[in-house]
């Protein structure tokens, strides 16, 4: 009898084993999804022929390149007409309100804001119920300029909307018009580039409109004044550079910045040691 149990405890052994078998099919079964991975073939890359075709076209269009088809031209009549009218109305206004203002005035006035407006209104109440402290003005010419600037406020509503509408028209058409003009700028870059006479030609004199020429008279930026002083200091170009500041001690300080320098025709370098000696 003690040999039979003896048999009946070797079997769980048995399968312990056959559960460790388990985990190398799951081997197998990974080894073979790799494998199939591998088998994938990457993308084809586009060929050299694709983008020469691309060059071609010589034209760099920028992002918002696109241009309604066939812009028609606006009713000049109808055009005319709007324009009559405004300066009828300006004639009209100025028969009943003339005032011309500087831009130093306008800047010095005080606008009627949602909190000046609230305050003034709110004044105005309080001046009504309580008249014995408005003794240095008229109760009814507050009333009536607050009156004015709710007219005034609705008529500069309605011009605003208006111009808006017409700015964002000519905002479309100058895009549209400029869309054009650089297709055709960019194509007789290109024709130039291949040595076409007249295309140089053209390009010759439509090249001046992308030049920025150098202030004269404002003063130089931080860029600029750096890469004169990296200019001067490794013997590339004569000058000098002079920056004065005055630092007052209420307000910020006063600043005077001259920048001479210049290309010379021959480059001279020398280190303070040597001037010095000299």
């Amino acid at each position: 009898m003690a040999k039979k149990k003896t048999a009946t405890a070797k079997k769980p052994t048995a399968t312990k084993k056959k559960t460790t078998a388990t985990p190398k099919k799951a081997a197998v079964a990974k080894k073979k999804t790799a494998t199939v991975k591998k088998a994938v073939k990457p993308t084809p890359k586009k060929t050299p022929v694709a983008k020469k075709a691309v060059d071609t076209s010589a034209v760099n269009l920028p992002d918002s390149g696109t241009h309604e088809k066939n812009i028609q031209q606006l009713p000049p009549a109808h055009m005319s007409n709007i324009k009559n009218t405004i300066n009828q109305l300006m004639e009209d206004f100025r028969h009943i309100s003339d005032n011309n203002l500087t831009a130093l005035q306008r800047r010095r006035k005080i606008g009627a804001g949602i909190r000046n407006y609230g305050f003034i209104d709110k004044v105005s109440d309080l001046a009504d119920a309580n008249p014995k402290f408005a003794q240095f003005f008229n109760i009814n010419d507050l009333k009536n300029a607050i009156r004015n600037i709710e007219m005034c406020r609705d008529i500069v509503v309605l011009l605003q909307a208006f111009t808006r509408m017409v700015s964002n028209s000519m905002m479309v058409y100058s895009d549209d018009a400029f869309t054009m003009a650089l297709i055709y700028y960019n194509m007789v870059k290109e024709m130039s580039r291949r040595g076409d006479p007249e295309a140089m030609e053209i390009f010759r004199m439509l090249q001046p409109f992308f030049r920025r020429p150098k202030r004269s008279s404002a003063e130089p930026t931080a860029k600029e004044l750096e890469k004169d002083l990296h200019a001067l200091l490794h013997g590339k170009k004569d000058g000098k550079i002079i920056v004065e500041n005055i630092s007052p001690k209420k307000s910020a300080g006063v600043r005077k910045v001259v920048d001479d320098v210049h290309k010379s025709k021959g480059s001279i370098k020398e280190t303070a040691e040597e001037q010095f000696n000299n």
